[in-house]
C-alpha cells in the first residue's frame, strides 16, 4: 500500500507534463513565431508589364522566372514583420536585364531584316544614338534599379497578426491590430508554412523555416 501512494505522485505529475505538452504544441501560434523564408515567381507580370510598354522585347524574353525572395518574422507580441532579401532580388534582376538586353538585340536584328537593311548591324544603329552594347546595358541597369527599389518598398510591411482556424488575418501598421476582412489562408506543417496570397494577385507562397 505505502509503495502504491508513492507511486500516485510520480504518476500525477507525468500527467500533468504530458497535458501540458499536448496543450503547448496545440497552439498553431507558437509553431509559427519565427523566421520564414520563400519566393514568388512573377514572370507573369513582368512580361504583362512589358508588353505594354515593349511588346517586341516582351516577345523574345527568354528567361522562364522571375522569383522575388520573401522573408517574413512573425514574432511572440502578435506582430510580423515582410521584408525581401535584396541580394537574391538583385541577382534575379541581373538575369531579367541580361535577358532584356539579348531580347532587345534579337529584335532590332529582326527589324533590321524585315527592313531589307543589310549593310548595317546592330551595334552601327546603336553607334548612331551614341551607344554602344554596354552603355545600353548600364541604362537598362539603371531603370531596373529603379523598380528593385521600388519593388522592396511595396513588398516590405510590418503590422500585427491574429491566426483564425486556416485564416490569418494581417494589419499593415504594427499599432493597430487586424481587422476582418482580408484573411489570408494558411496551413502550416512542421517546417513548411504555405500562405496563399491570391487576393494580392501573388498566388500560393512556401515559406521555410529559417530560409
Amino acid at each position: 500500500m505505502k509503495h502504491r501512494w508513492m507511486a500516485l505522485p510520480l504518476a500525477l505529475g507525468l500527467t500533468l507534463t504530458l497535458a501540458l505538452t499536448a496543450c503547448s504544441s496545440s497552439d498553431p501560434k507558437e509553431k509559427l513565431v519565427g523566421t520564414w523564408s520563400g519566393q514568388v515567381d512573377v514572370m507573369d507580370q513582368v512580361v504583362e508589364g512589358m508588353r505594354v510598354t515593349a511588346p517586341e522585347i516582351a516577345d523574345e524574353l527568354e528567361l522562364e522566372n522571375f522569383y522575388i525572395p520573401l522573408e517574413m518574422e512573425f514574432r511572440d507580441d502578435n506582430t510580423y514583420i515582410m521584408t525581401v532579401d535584396q541580394e537574391k532580388l538583385d541577382e534575379s534582376m541581373d538575369a531579367l536585364i541580361q535577358k532584356s538586353v539579348d531580347a532587345t538585340m534579337v529584335y532590332m536584328e529582326q527589324m533590321l531584316k524585315e527592313q531589307g537593311i543589310t549593310d548595317m548591324t546592330v551595334d552601327e544603329v546603336l553607334a548612331q544614338s551614341g551607344m554602344d552594347r554596354e552603355s545600353f546595358t548600364d541604362l537598362m541597369e539603371q531603370n531596373m534599379g529603379n523598380l528593385s527599389s521600388s519593388v522592396v518598398q511595396q513588398i516590405q510591411t510590418e503590422g500585427q497578426y491574429r491566426l483564425e482556424g486556416n485564416q490569418m488575418y494581417t494589419s499593415d501598421d504594427k499599432d493597430t491590430e487586424p481587422g476582418s476582412d482580408g484573411a489570408t489562408p494558411y496551413t502550416l506543417d512542421g517546417d513548411k508554412l504555405n500562405m496563399d496570397f491570391s487576393n494580392v494577385s501573388l498566388g500560393e507562397v512556401t515559406f521555410t523555416r529559417g530560409g
